[in-house]
C-alpha cells in the first residue's frame, strides 16, 4: 500500500510540474531541451520507417492544425526546360521606346497548397533594329526578362515577378563585342493548389529619345528553366 501510494504521489507531482527540462534544471517551456548543440530524434521520420524519407539531404517537417508532425516531401522538380524555346527578336519602338513580347508560356500541377521556386535563365543577343547587324552606337541600352503568374492559360499581369536586366553599350571601333548576355534569376511563390502557368517576357528600352536610338534584341537562345515544388 505504502508503495502504491508513493507512486501515485510521484505521478502526481510530475503532472503538475508541467514543464520538462532535458539539460536543464529550469525548464522555460513544456519541453524545454537545452544546449548549443541539442537535437531531438524521432524514429517514425527516419529513412528506414517513413517512405518520404529517402536518406538523400534534408527534409522540412510540416505541422498540422492539430498538432501533429510529419515529415514533408524534398523540392519536386515540376518543370525542368533547356533551350526549347523559339528564338524571338524584339524591337523597340521607331523612337527607341519601351516594347516588351512574352517569349513562352509553361503551365504546372499543384496537388496542394505549396512554396514553389522558379528559376529561370534567358539569353540576349542585342542587334540592329532591322536584325542585320551589330550595334555600335555607344548608347545605353536596356534589356528586361520577368514573367507573370497565371491561371494555366492566361497571365495575370497585374504583377510581375523575377525582374532582372542588363544594360548593354557598345562603341564605334574596330573592335566591337559580340555574343550572348544572359539574364536570370530565381524567386519563390506560395501557390494554392489547382493548374498554374508562368509566362516569361522580355523587353527592350532605348530611351525613347529617336529613331537613332532605336535597336533589337533576340531572345532565347541557351534559355533554361527550372521550377521546384515544397509541398506544405
Amino acid at each position: 500500500m505504502k508503495s502504491s501510494l508513493l507512486f501515485l504521489c510521484v505521478l502526481f507531482q510530475l503532472a503538475s510540474m508541467a514543464q520538462v527540462g532535458i539539460g536543464t534544471t529550469n525548464p522555460q517551456q513544456e519541453l524545454h531541451i537545452s544546449g548549443n548543440s541539442s537535437t531531438i530524434r524521432i524514429d517514425g521520420l527516419n529513412s528506414s520507417n517513413n517512405p518520404s524519407n529517402i536518406g538523400d539531404g534534408l527534409y522540412p517537417v510540416k505541422v498540422n492544425s492539430s498538432g501533429d508532425l510529419s515529415l514533408g516531401s524534398s523540392p519536386e522538380a515540376l518543370v525542368s526546360i533547356t533551350n526549347s524555346m523559339t528564338e524571338v527578336n524584339l524591337q523597340t519602338t521607331a523612337t527607341a521606346g519601351l516594347s516588351s513580347i512574352e517569349l513562352y508560356a509553361r503551365s504546372f500541377t499543384l496537388t496542394q497548397r505549396s512554396l514553389v521556386m522558379i528559376s529561370y535563365t534567358v539569353a540576349i543577343e542585342v542587334k540592329s533594329f532591322d536584325d542585320t547587324g551589330y550595334v555600335d552606337d555607344g548608347r545605353a541600352k536596356i534589356l528586361h526578362n520577368y514573367y507573370y503568374l497565371g491561371d494555366g492559360t492566361n497571365p495575370i499581369s497585374t504583377t510581375a515577378y523575377g525582374l532582372t536586366s542588363s544594360v548593354y553599350t557598345n562603341s564605334n571601333c574596330e573592335n566591337t563585342a559580340s555574343g550572348y548576355m544572359l539574364n536570370s534569376n530565381t524567386s519563390m511563390q506560395i501557390l494554392d493548389a489547382g493548374t498554374h502557368s508562368i509566362h516569361f517576357f522580355g523587353a527592350v528600352f532605348g530611351g525613347g529619345l529617336s529613331s537613332d536610338a532605336s535597336f533589337s534584341a533576340n531572345f532565347g537562345n541557351q534559355e533554361r528553366l527550372e521550377v521546384k515544388v515544397i509541398p506544405f
